[in-house]
């Protein structure tokens, strides 16, 4: 297998034990056998074959998450980037409507749920990305026509991906020991432009994205972009695109949209008529959005949605309340 010493140091250093590395390599050399390009090896693999081979896994049920993420692991660590950005999307969407469809059950009932859920169904596990927004189109429709906008926004708005408080629990450390909101943003933004720029230095990806030096000098000459700007009791949040690097140096006005949107259960849905996924469910974007903020502040904050690419925005823009009890400036 192409460069398995260099895999298996790389599970290794994710945490992975001997028993999981060994079988991170296993799901490689299965895709290897089933998928390799002219070489012989998954250096030259064609993104079609390695689609079909993930599409067989679905269809046997034998597509998890470890699975799914061996596979992208493997392309990052031979410098497919292509390929392990695509992976990486094969997993975002992962649990997401199922999630939600739960919080709906625990904060409406039963029979709002049944009735919302009632003829819908969800992708399986390792479905494309494009299997989704029908789904979620269908799902937040249903949503909003038994519940209404704001109740529906409810639902949506909030950690669906099961963040722990630990993650961000540093930051709200650091805004303490800074002593206001104003301090701590420019603290953040610039931390976070640090750590863009290690990984523009090394070539290695950041989450699912490319960084090169022009997103690097985007991020610090925007600090809404992971960071925020305070105006009065309300900061400000601009998402960094999905694909920052494509994003920068497209031109297309429709294209830039789908670049920017981090949903895989809605970012094929950008077309030439809009988008498919309705824009509400954007609120879910604003519930990841403010949990950093949430933590840092020591209580629940309001996140509004400010512009979203799937109203046909250029860019995802979110408001956040600063609570009463923090220092602004």
């Amino acid at each position: 297998m192409f460069k398995q010493s260099e895999f298996m140091a790389r599970c290794a250093a994710r945490g992975l034990d001997e028993a999981a590395t060994a079988r991170a390599v296993t799901v490689v050399a299965v895709l290897e056998q089933s998928a390799a390009g002219p070489g012989g090896t998954l250096a030259d693999a064609e993104p079609a074959s390695v689609e079909r081979h993930v599409a067989r896994l679905v269809e046997t049920g034998t597509a998890d998450e470890s699975t799914l993420m061996a596979m992208a692991r493997y392309f990052a660590v031979i410098k497919n980037e292509q390929l392990a950005i695509r992976l990486l999307a094969y997993l975002l969407p992962v649990g997401v409507l199922p999630a939600m469809a739960g919080r709906l059950r625990e904060l409406e009932g039963d029979a709002i749920a049944d009735r919302v859920l009632a003829g819908l169904s969800f992708p399986p596990t390792g479905a494309a990305p494009e299997a989704y927004p029908a789904a979620t189109t269908d799902f937040v429709t249903a949503l909003v026509r038994e519940l209404g906008a704001e109740r529906a926004e409810r639902v949506l708005d909030w950690n669906v991906h099961g963040i722990p408080v630990s993650a961000f629990a540093p930051e709200r450390e650091r805004l303490l020991e800074l002593g206001s909101v104003d301090a701590w943003l420019g603290d953040y933004h610039e931390r976070q432009v640090a750590e863009l720029a290690r990984h523009a230095a090394d070539g290695t990806l950041w989450y699912e994205q490319k960084i090169t030096g022009a997103v690097v000098e985007f991020v610090r000459s925007h600090p809404e972009v992971q960071g925020g700007v305070r105006v009065g009791d309300t900061i400000f949040v601009t998402k960094i695109p999905y694909d920052p690097d494509r994003y920068l140096r497209e031109t297309d006005p429709l294209e830039k949209r789908r670049l920017a949107c981090h949903c895989p259960l809605a970012a094929s849905s950008i077309t030439e008529n809009g988008a498919g996924v309705p824009a509400a469910w954007c609120a879910c974007s604003a519930g990841y959005t403010k949990f950093m903020f949430d933590v840092a502040f020591g209580e629940p904050t309001k996140a509004t949605v400010i512009s979203s690419v799937l109203a046909g925005d250029p860019v995802c823009r979110f408001a956040i309340r600063v609570p009463a009890s923090v220092p602004r400036g």
